[in-house]
């Protein structure tokens, strides 16, 4: 028996009912150290239980990276896999990816995805030169300068979007899509024809988004869509948005409109108006409180203010589903679990950490409460 395995789950201390945890011992934070927690559960000398509780949150996204080229030739090397495997079936905490990059590696334990920042994506991925051709027939103040949006543009943007939609639904199997509409573009910003030209880049996103979804719904693909307004000053505003995805919605679907469902919410700062944030939970289906802008470990007043919120929103409307997006540590979690928050968003590289640290959480807080009920 190795050294590590032997300091953290001593012959004379197994099977006698402790956790872990409560033994102060230091978790494994290797590939070789994983892999013995895994054979030691395997063999039934420790619980998965155990083993996920002796395993680092911050180590694991490094050891999986190392271990992922080589998984399918040695069972120690695909140990890390199967430690996250069953961290999944003992969270109930729903972790989504914030961007699409390695997806097809990354969705493996993911409920989903969240994309946020879609002019981000289309200003600087494949579509660039694409979507700036598009952008400079609202920028030209030229005299004489193009008026009418040139629909060959709209149709090659559309459909090139679409395309991109199509491929990460594929990679998401059944997961959640969850996609914010387009906040603005920042060539355009302060124009004239900024308002125009948001509101039909976003009626591209919609009909390229549906269209997508419809097109995976005919191949046996049914996915959990998700239509969040982002960052809205008023309920006016709301309102305005919400009945465009609507009226997209049935433009793009026709008779099909019953054949793919959407859910439709908002996309909101932690340090929005208490009050608004109730007013908006009233029509919507999910809000998702953006903490990306906060430091990396939040302080107790961003904390506080997400369990503040939480708890008014959930007043105003108990039925809806909350998400915090933008998480970055998993000493944040306490503060999830305190708020009630269903879901979290993190970067991709961030998420085998997420879903060893929740399990830990959960299972933590399981064996509190059946200690308090002796």
């Amino acid at each position: 028996m190795s050294a590590f395995v032997e300091a953290v789950y001593p012959v004379e201390k197994r099977n006698d009912g402790m956790l872990l945890q409560d033994r102060g011992q230091a978790r494994a934070c290797s590939l070789p150290e994983i892999a013995s927690l895994v054979e030691l559960a395997r063999i039934g000398s420790m619980t998965t239980e155990e083993a996920i509780l002796a395993a680092d949150p911050d180590s694991i996204g490094s050891i999986l990276r190392e271990a992922e080229p080589f998984s399918t030739k040695d069972k120690d090397l695909a140990a890390p896999k199967c430690l996250l495997e069953w961290c999944d079936n003992v969270r109930e905490l729903e972790i989504l990816a914030e961007d699409a990059a390695d997806l097809p590696q990354q969705a493996e334990g993911m409920a989903g995805l969240l994309l946020l920042r879609e002019a981000d994506w289309l200003a600087g991925g494949h579509l660039k030169e694409l979507f700036e051709e598009w952008t400079l027939q609202y920028a030209d103040d030229r005299p004489g300068g193009q008026q009418c949006p040139d629909m060959t543009l709209r149709e090659r943007l559309l459909y090139r979007w679409k395309g991109h939609l199509e491929t990460v639904l594929h990679h998401l199997d059944d997961g959640v899509l969850s996609v914010a509409l387009v906040t603005g573009i920042d060539r355009l910003r302060g124009h004239a024809r900024e308002a125009e030209s948001l509101s039909d880049l976003r009626d591209i996103q919609l009909e390229a988004l549906f269209r997508a979804v419809l097109a995976c719904e005919r191949q046996g693909l049914a996915h959990k869509l998700e239509i969040l307004v982002p960052y809205p000053t008023c309920t006016e505003e709301w309102n305005f948005a919400h009945d465009l995805i609507e009226r997209v919605a049935e433009e793009t679907y026709c008779y099909q409109r019953r054949v793919v469902s959407c859910s439709i919410g908002a996309l909101v700062e932690v340090d929005i108006d208490v009050r608004l944030a109730a007013d908006l939970a009233k029509g919507a289906d999910l809000i998702v409180m953006d903490s990306s802008e906060n430091a990396h470990t939040w302080s107790q007043n961003v904390s506080g203010r997400i369990e503040t919120l939480a708890r008014q929103i959930r007043k105003s409307n108990s039925r809806l589903s909350l998400r915090v997006s933008g998480l970055r540590n998993t000493a944040d979690l306490p503060a999830i679990y305190r708020a009630g928050i269903e879901g979290i968003g993190a970067a991709s590289n961030l998420i085998p950490a997420f879903r060893l640290a929740a399990a830990q959480f959960e299972l933590n807080r399981k064996a509190r409460k059946q200690e308090k009920a002796y």
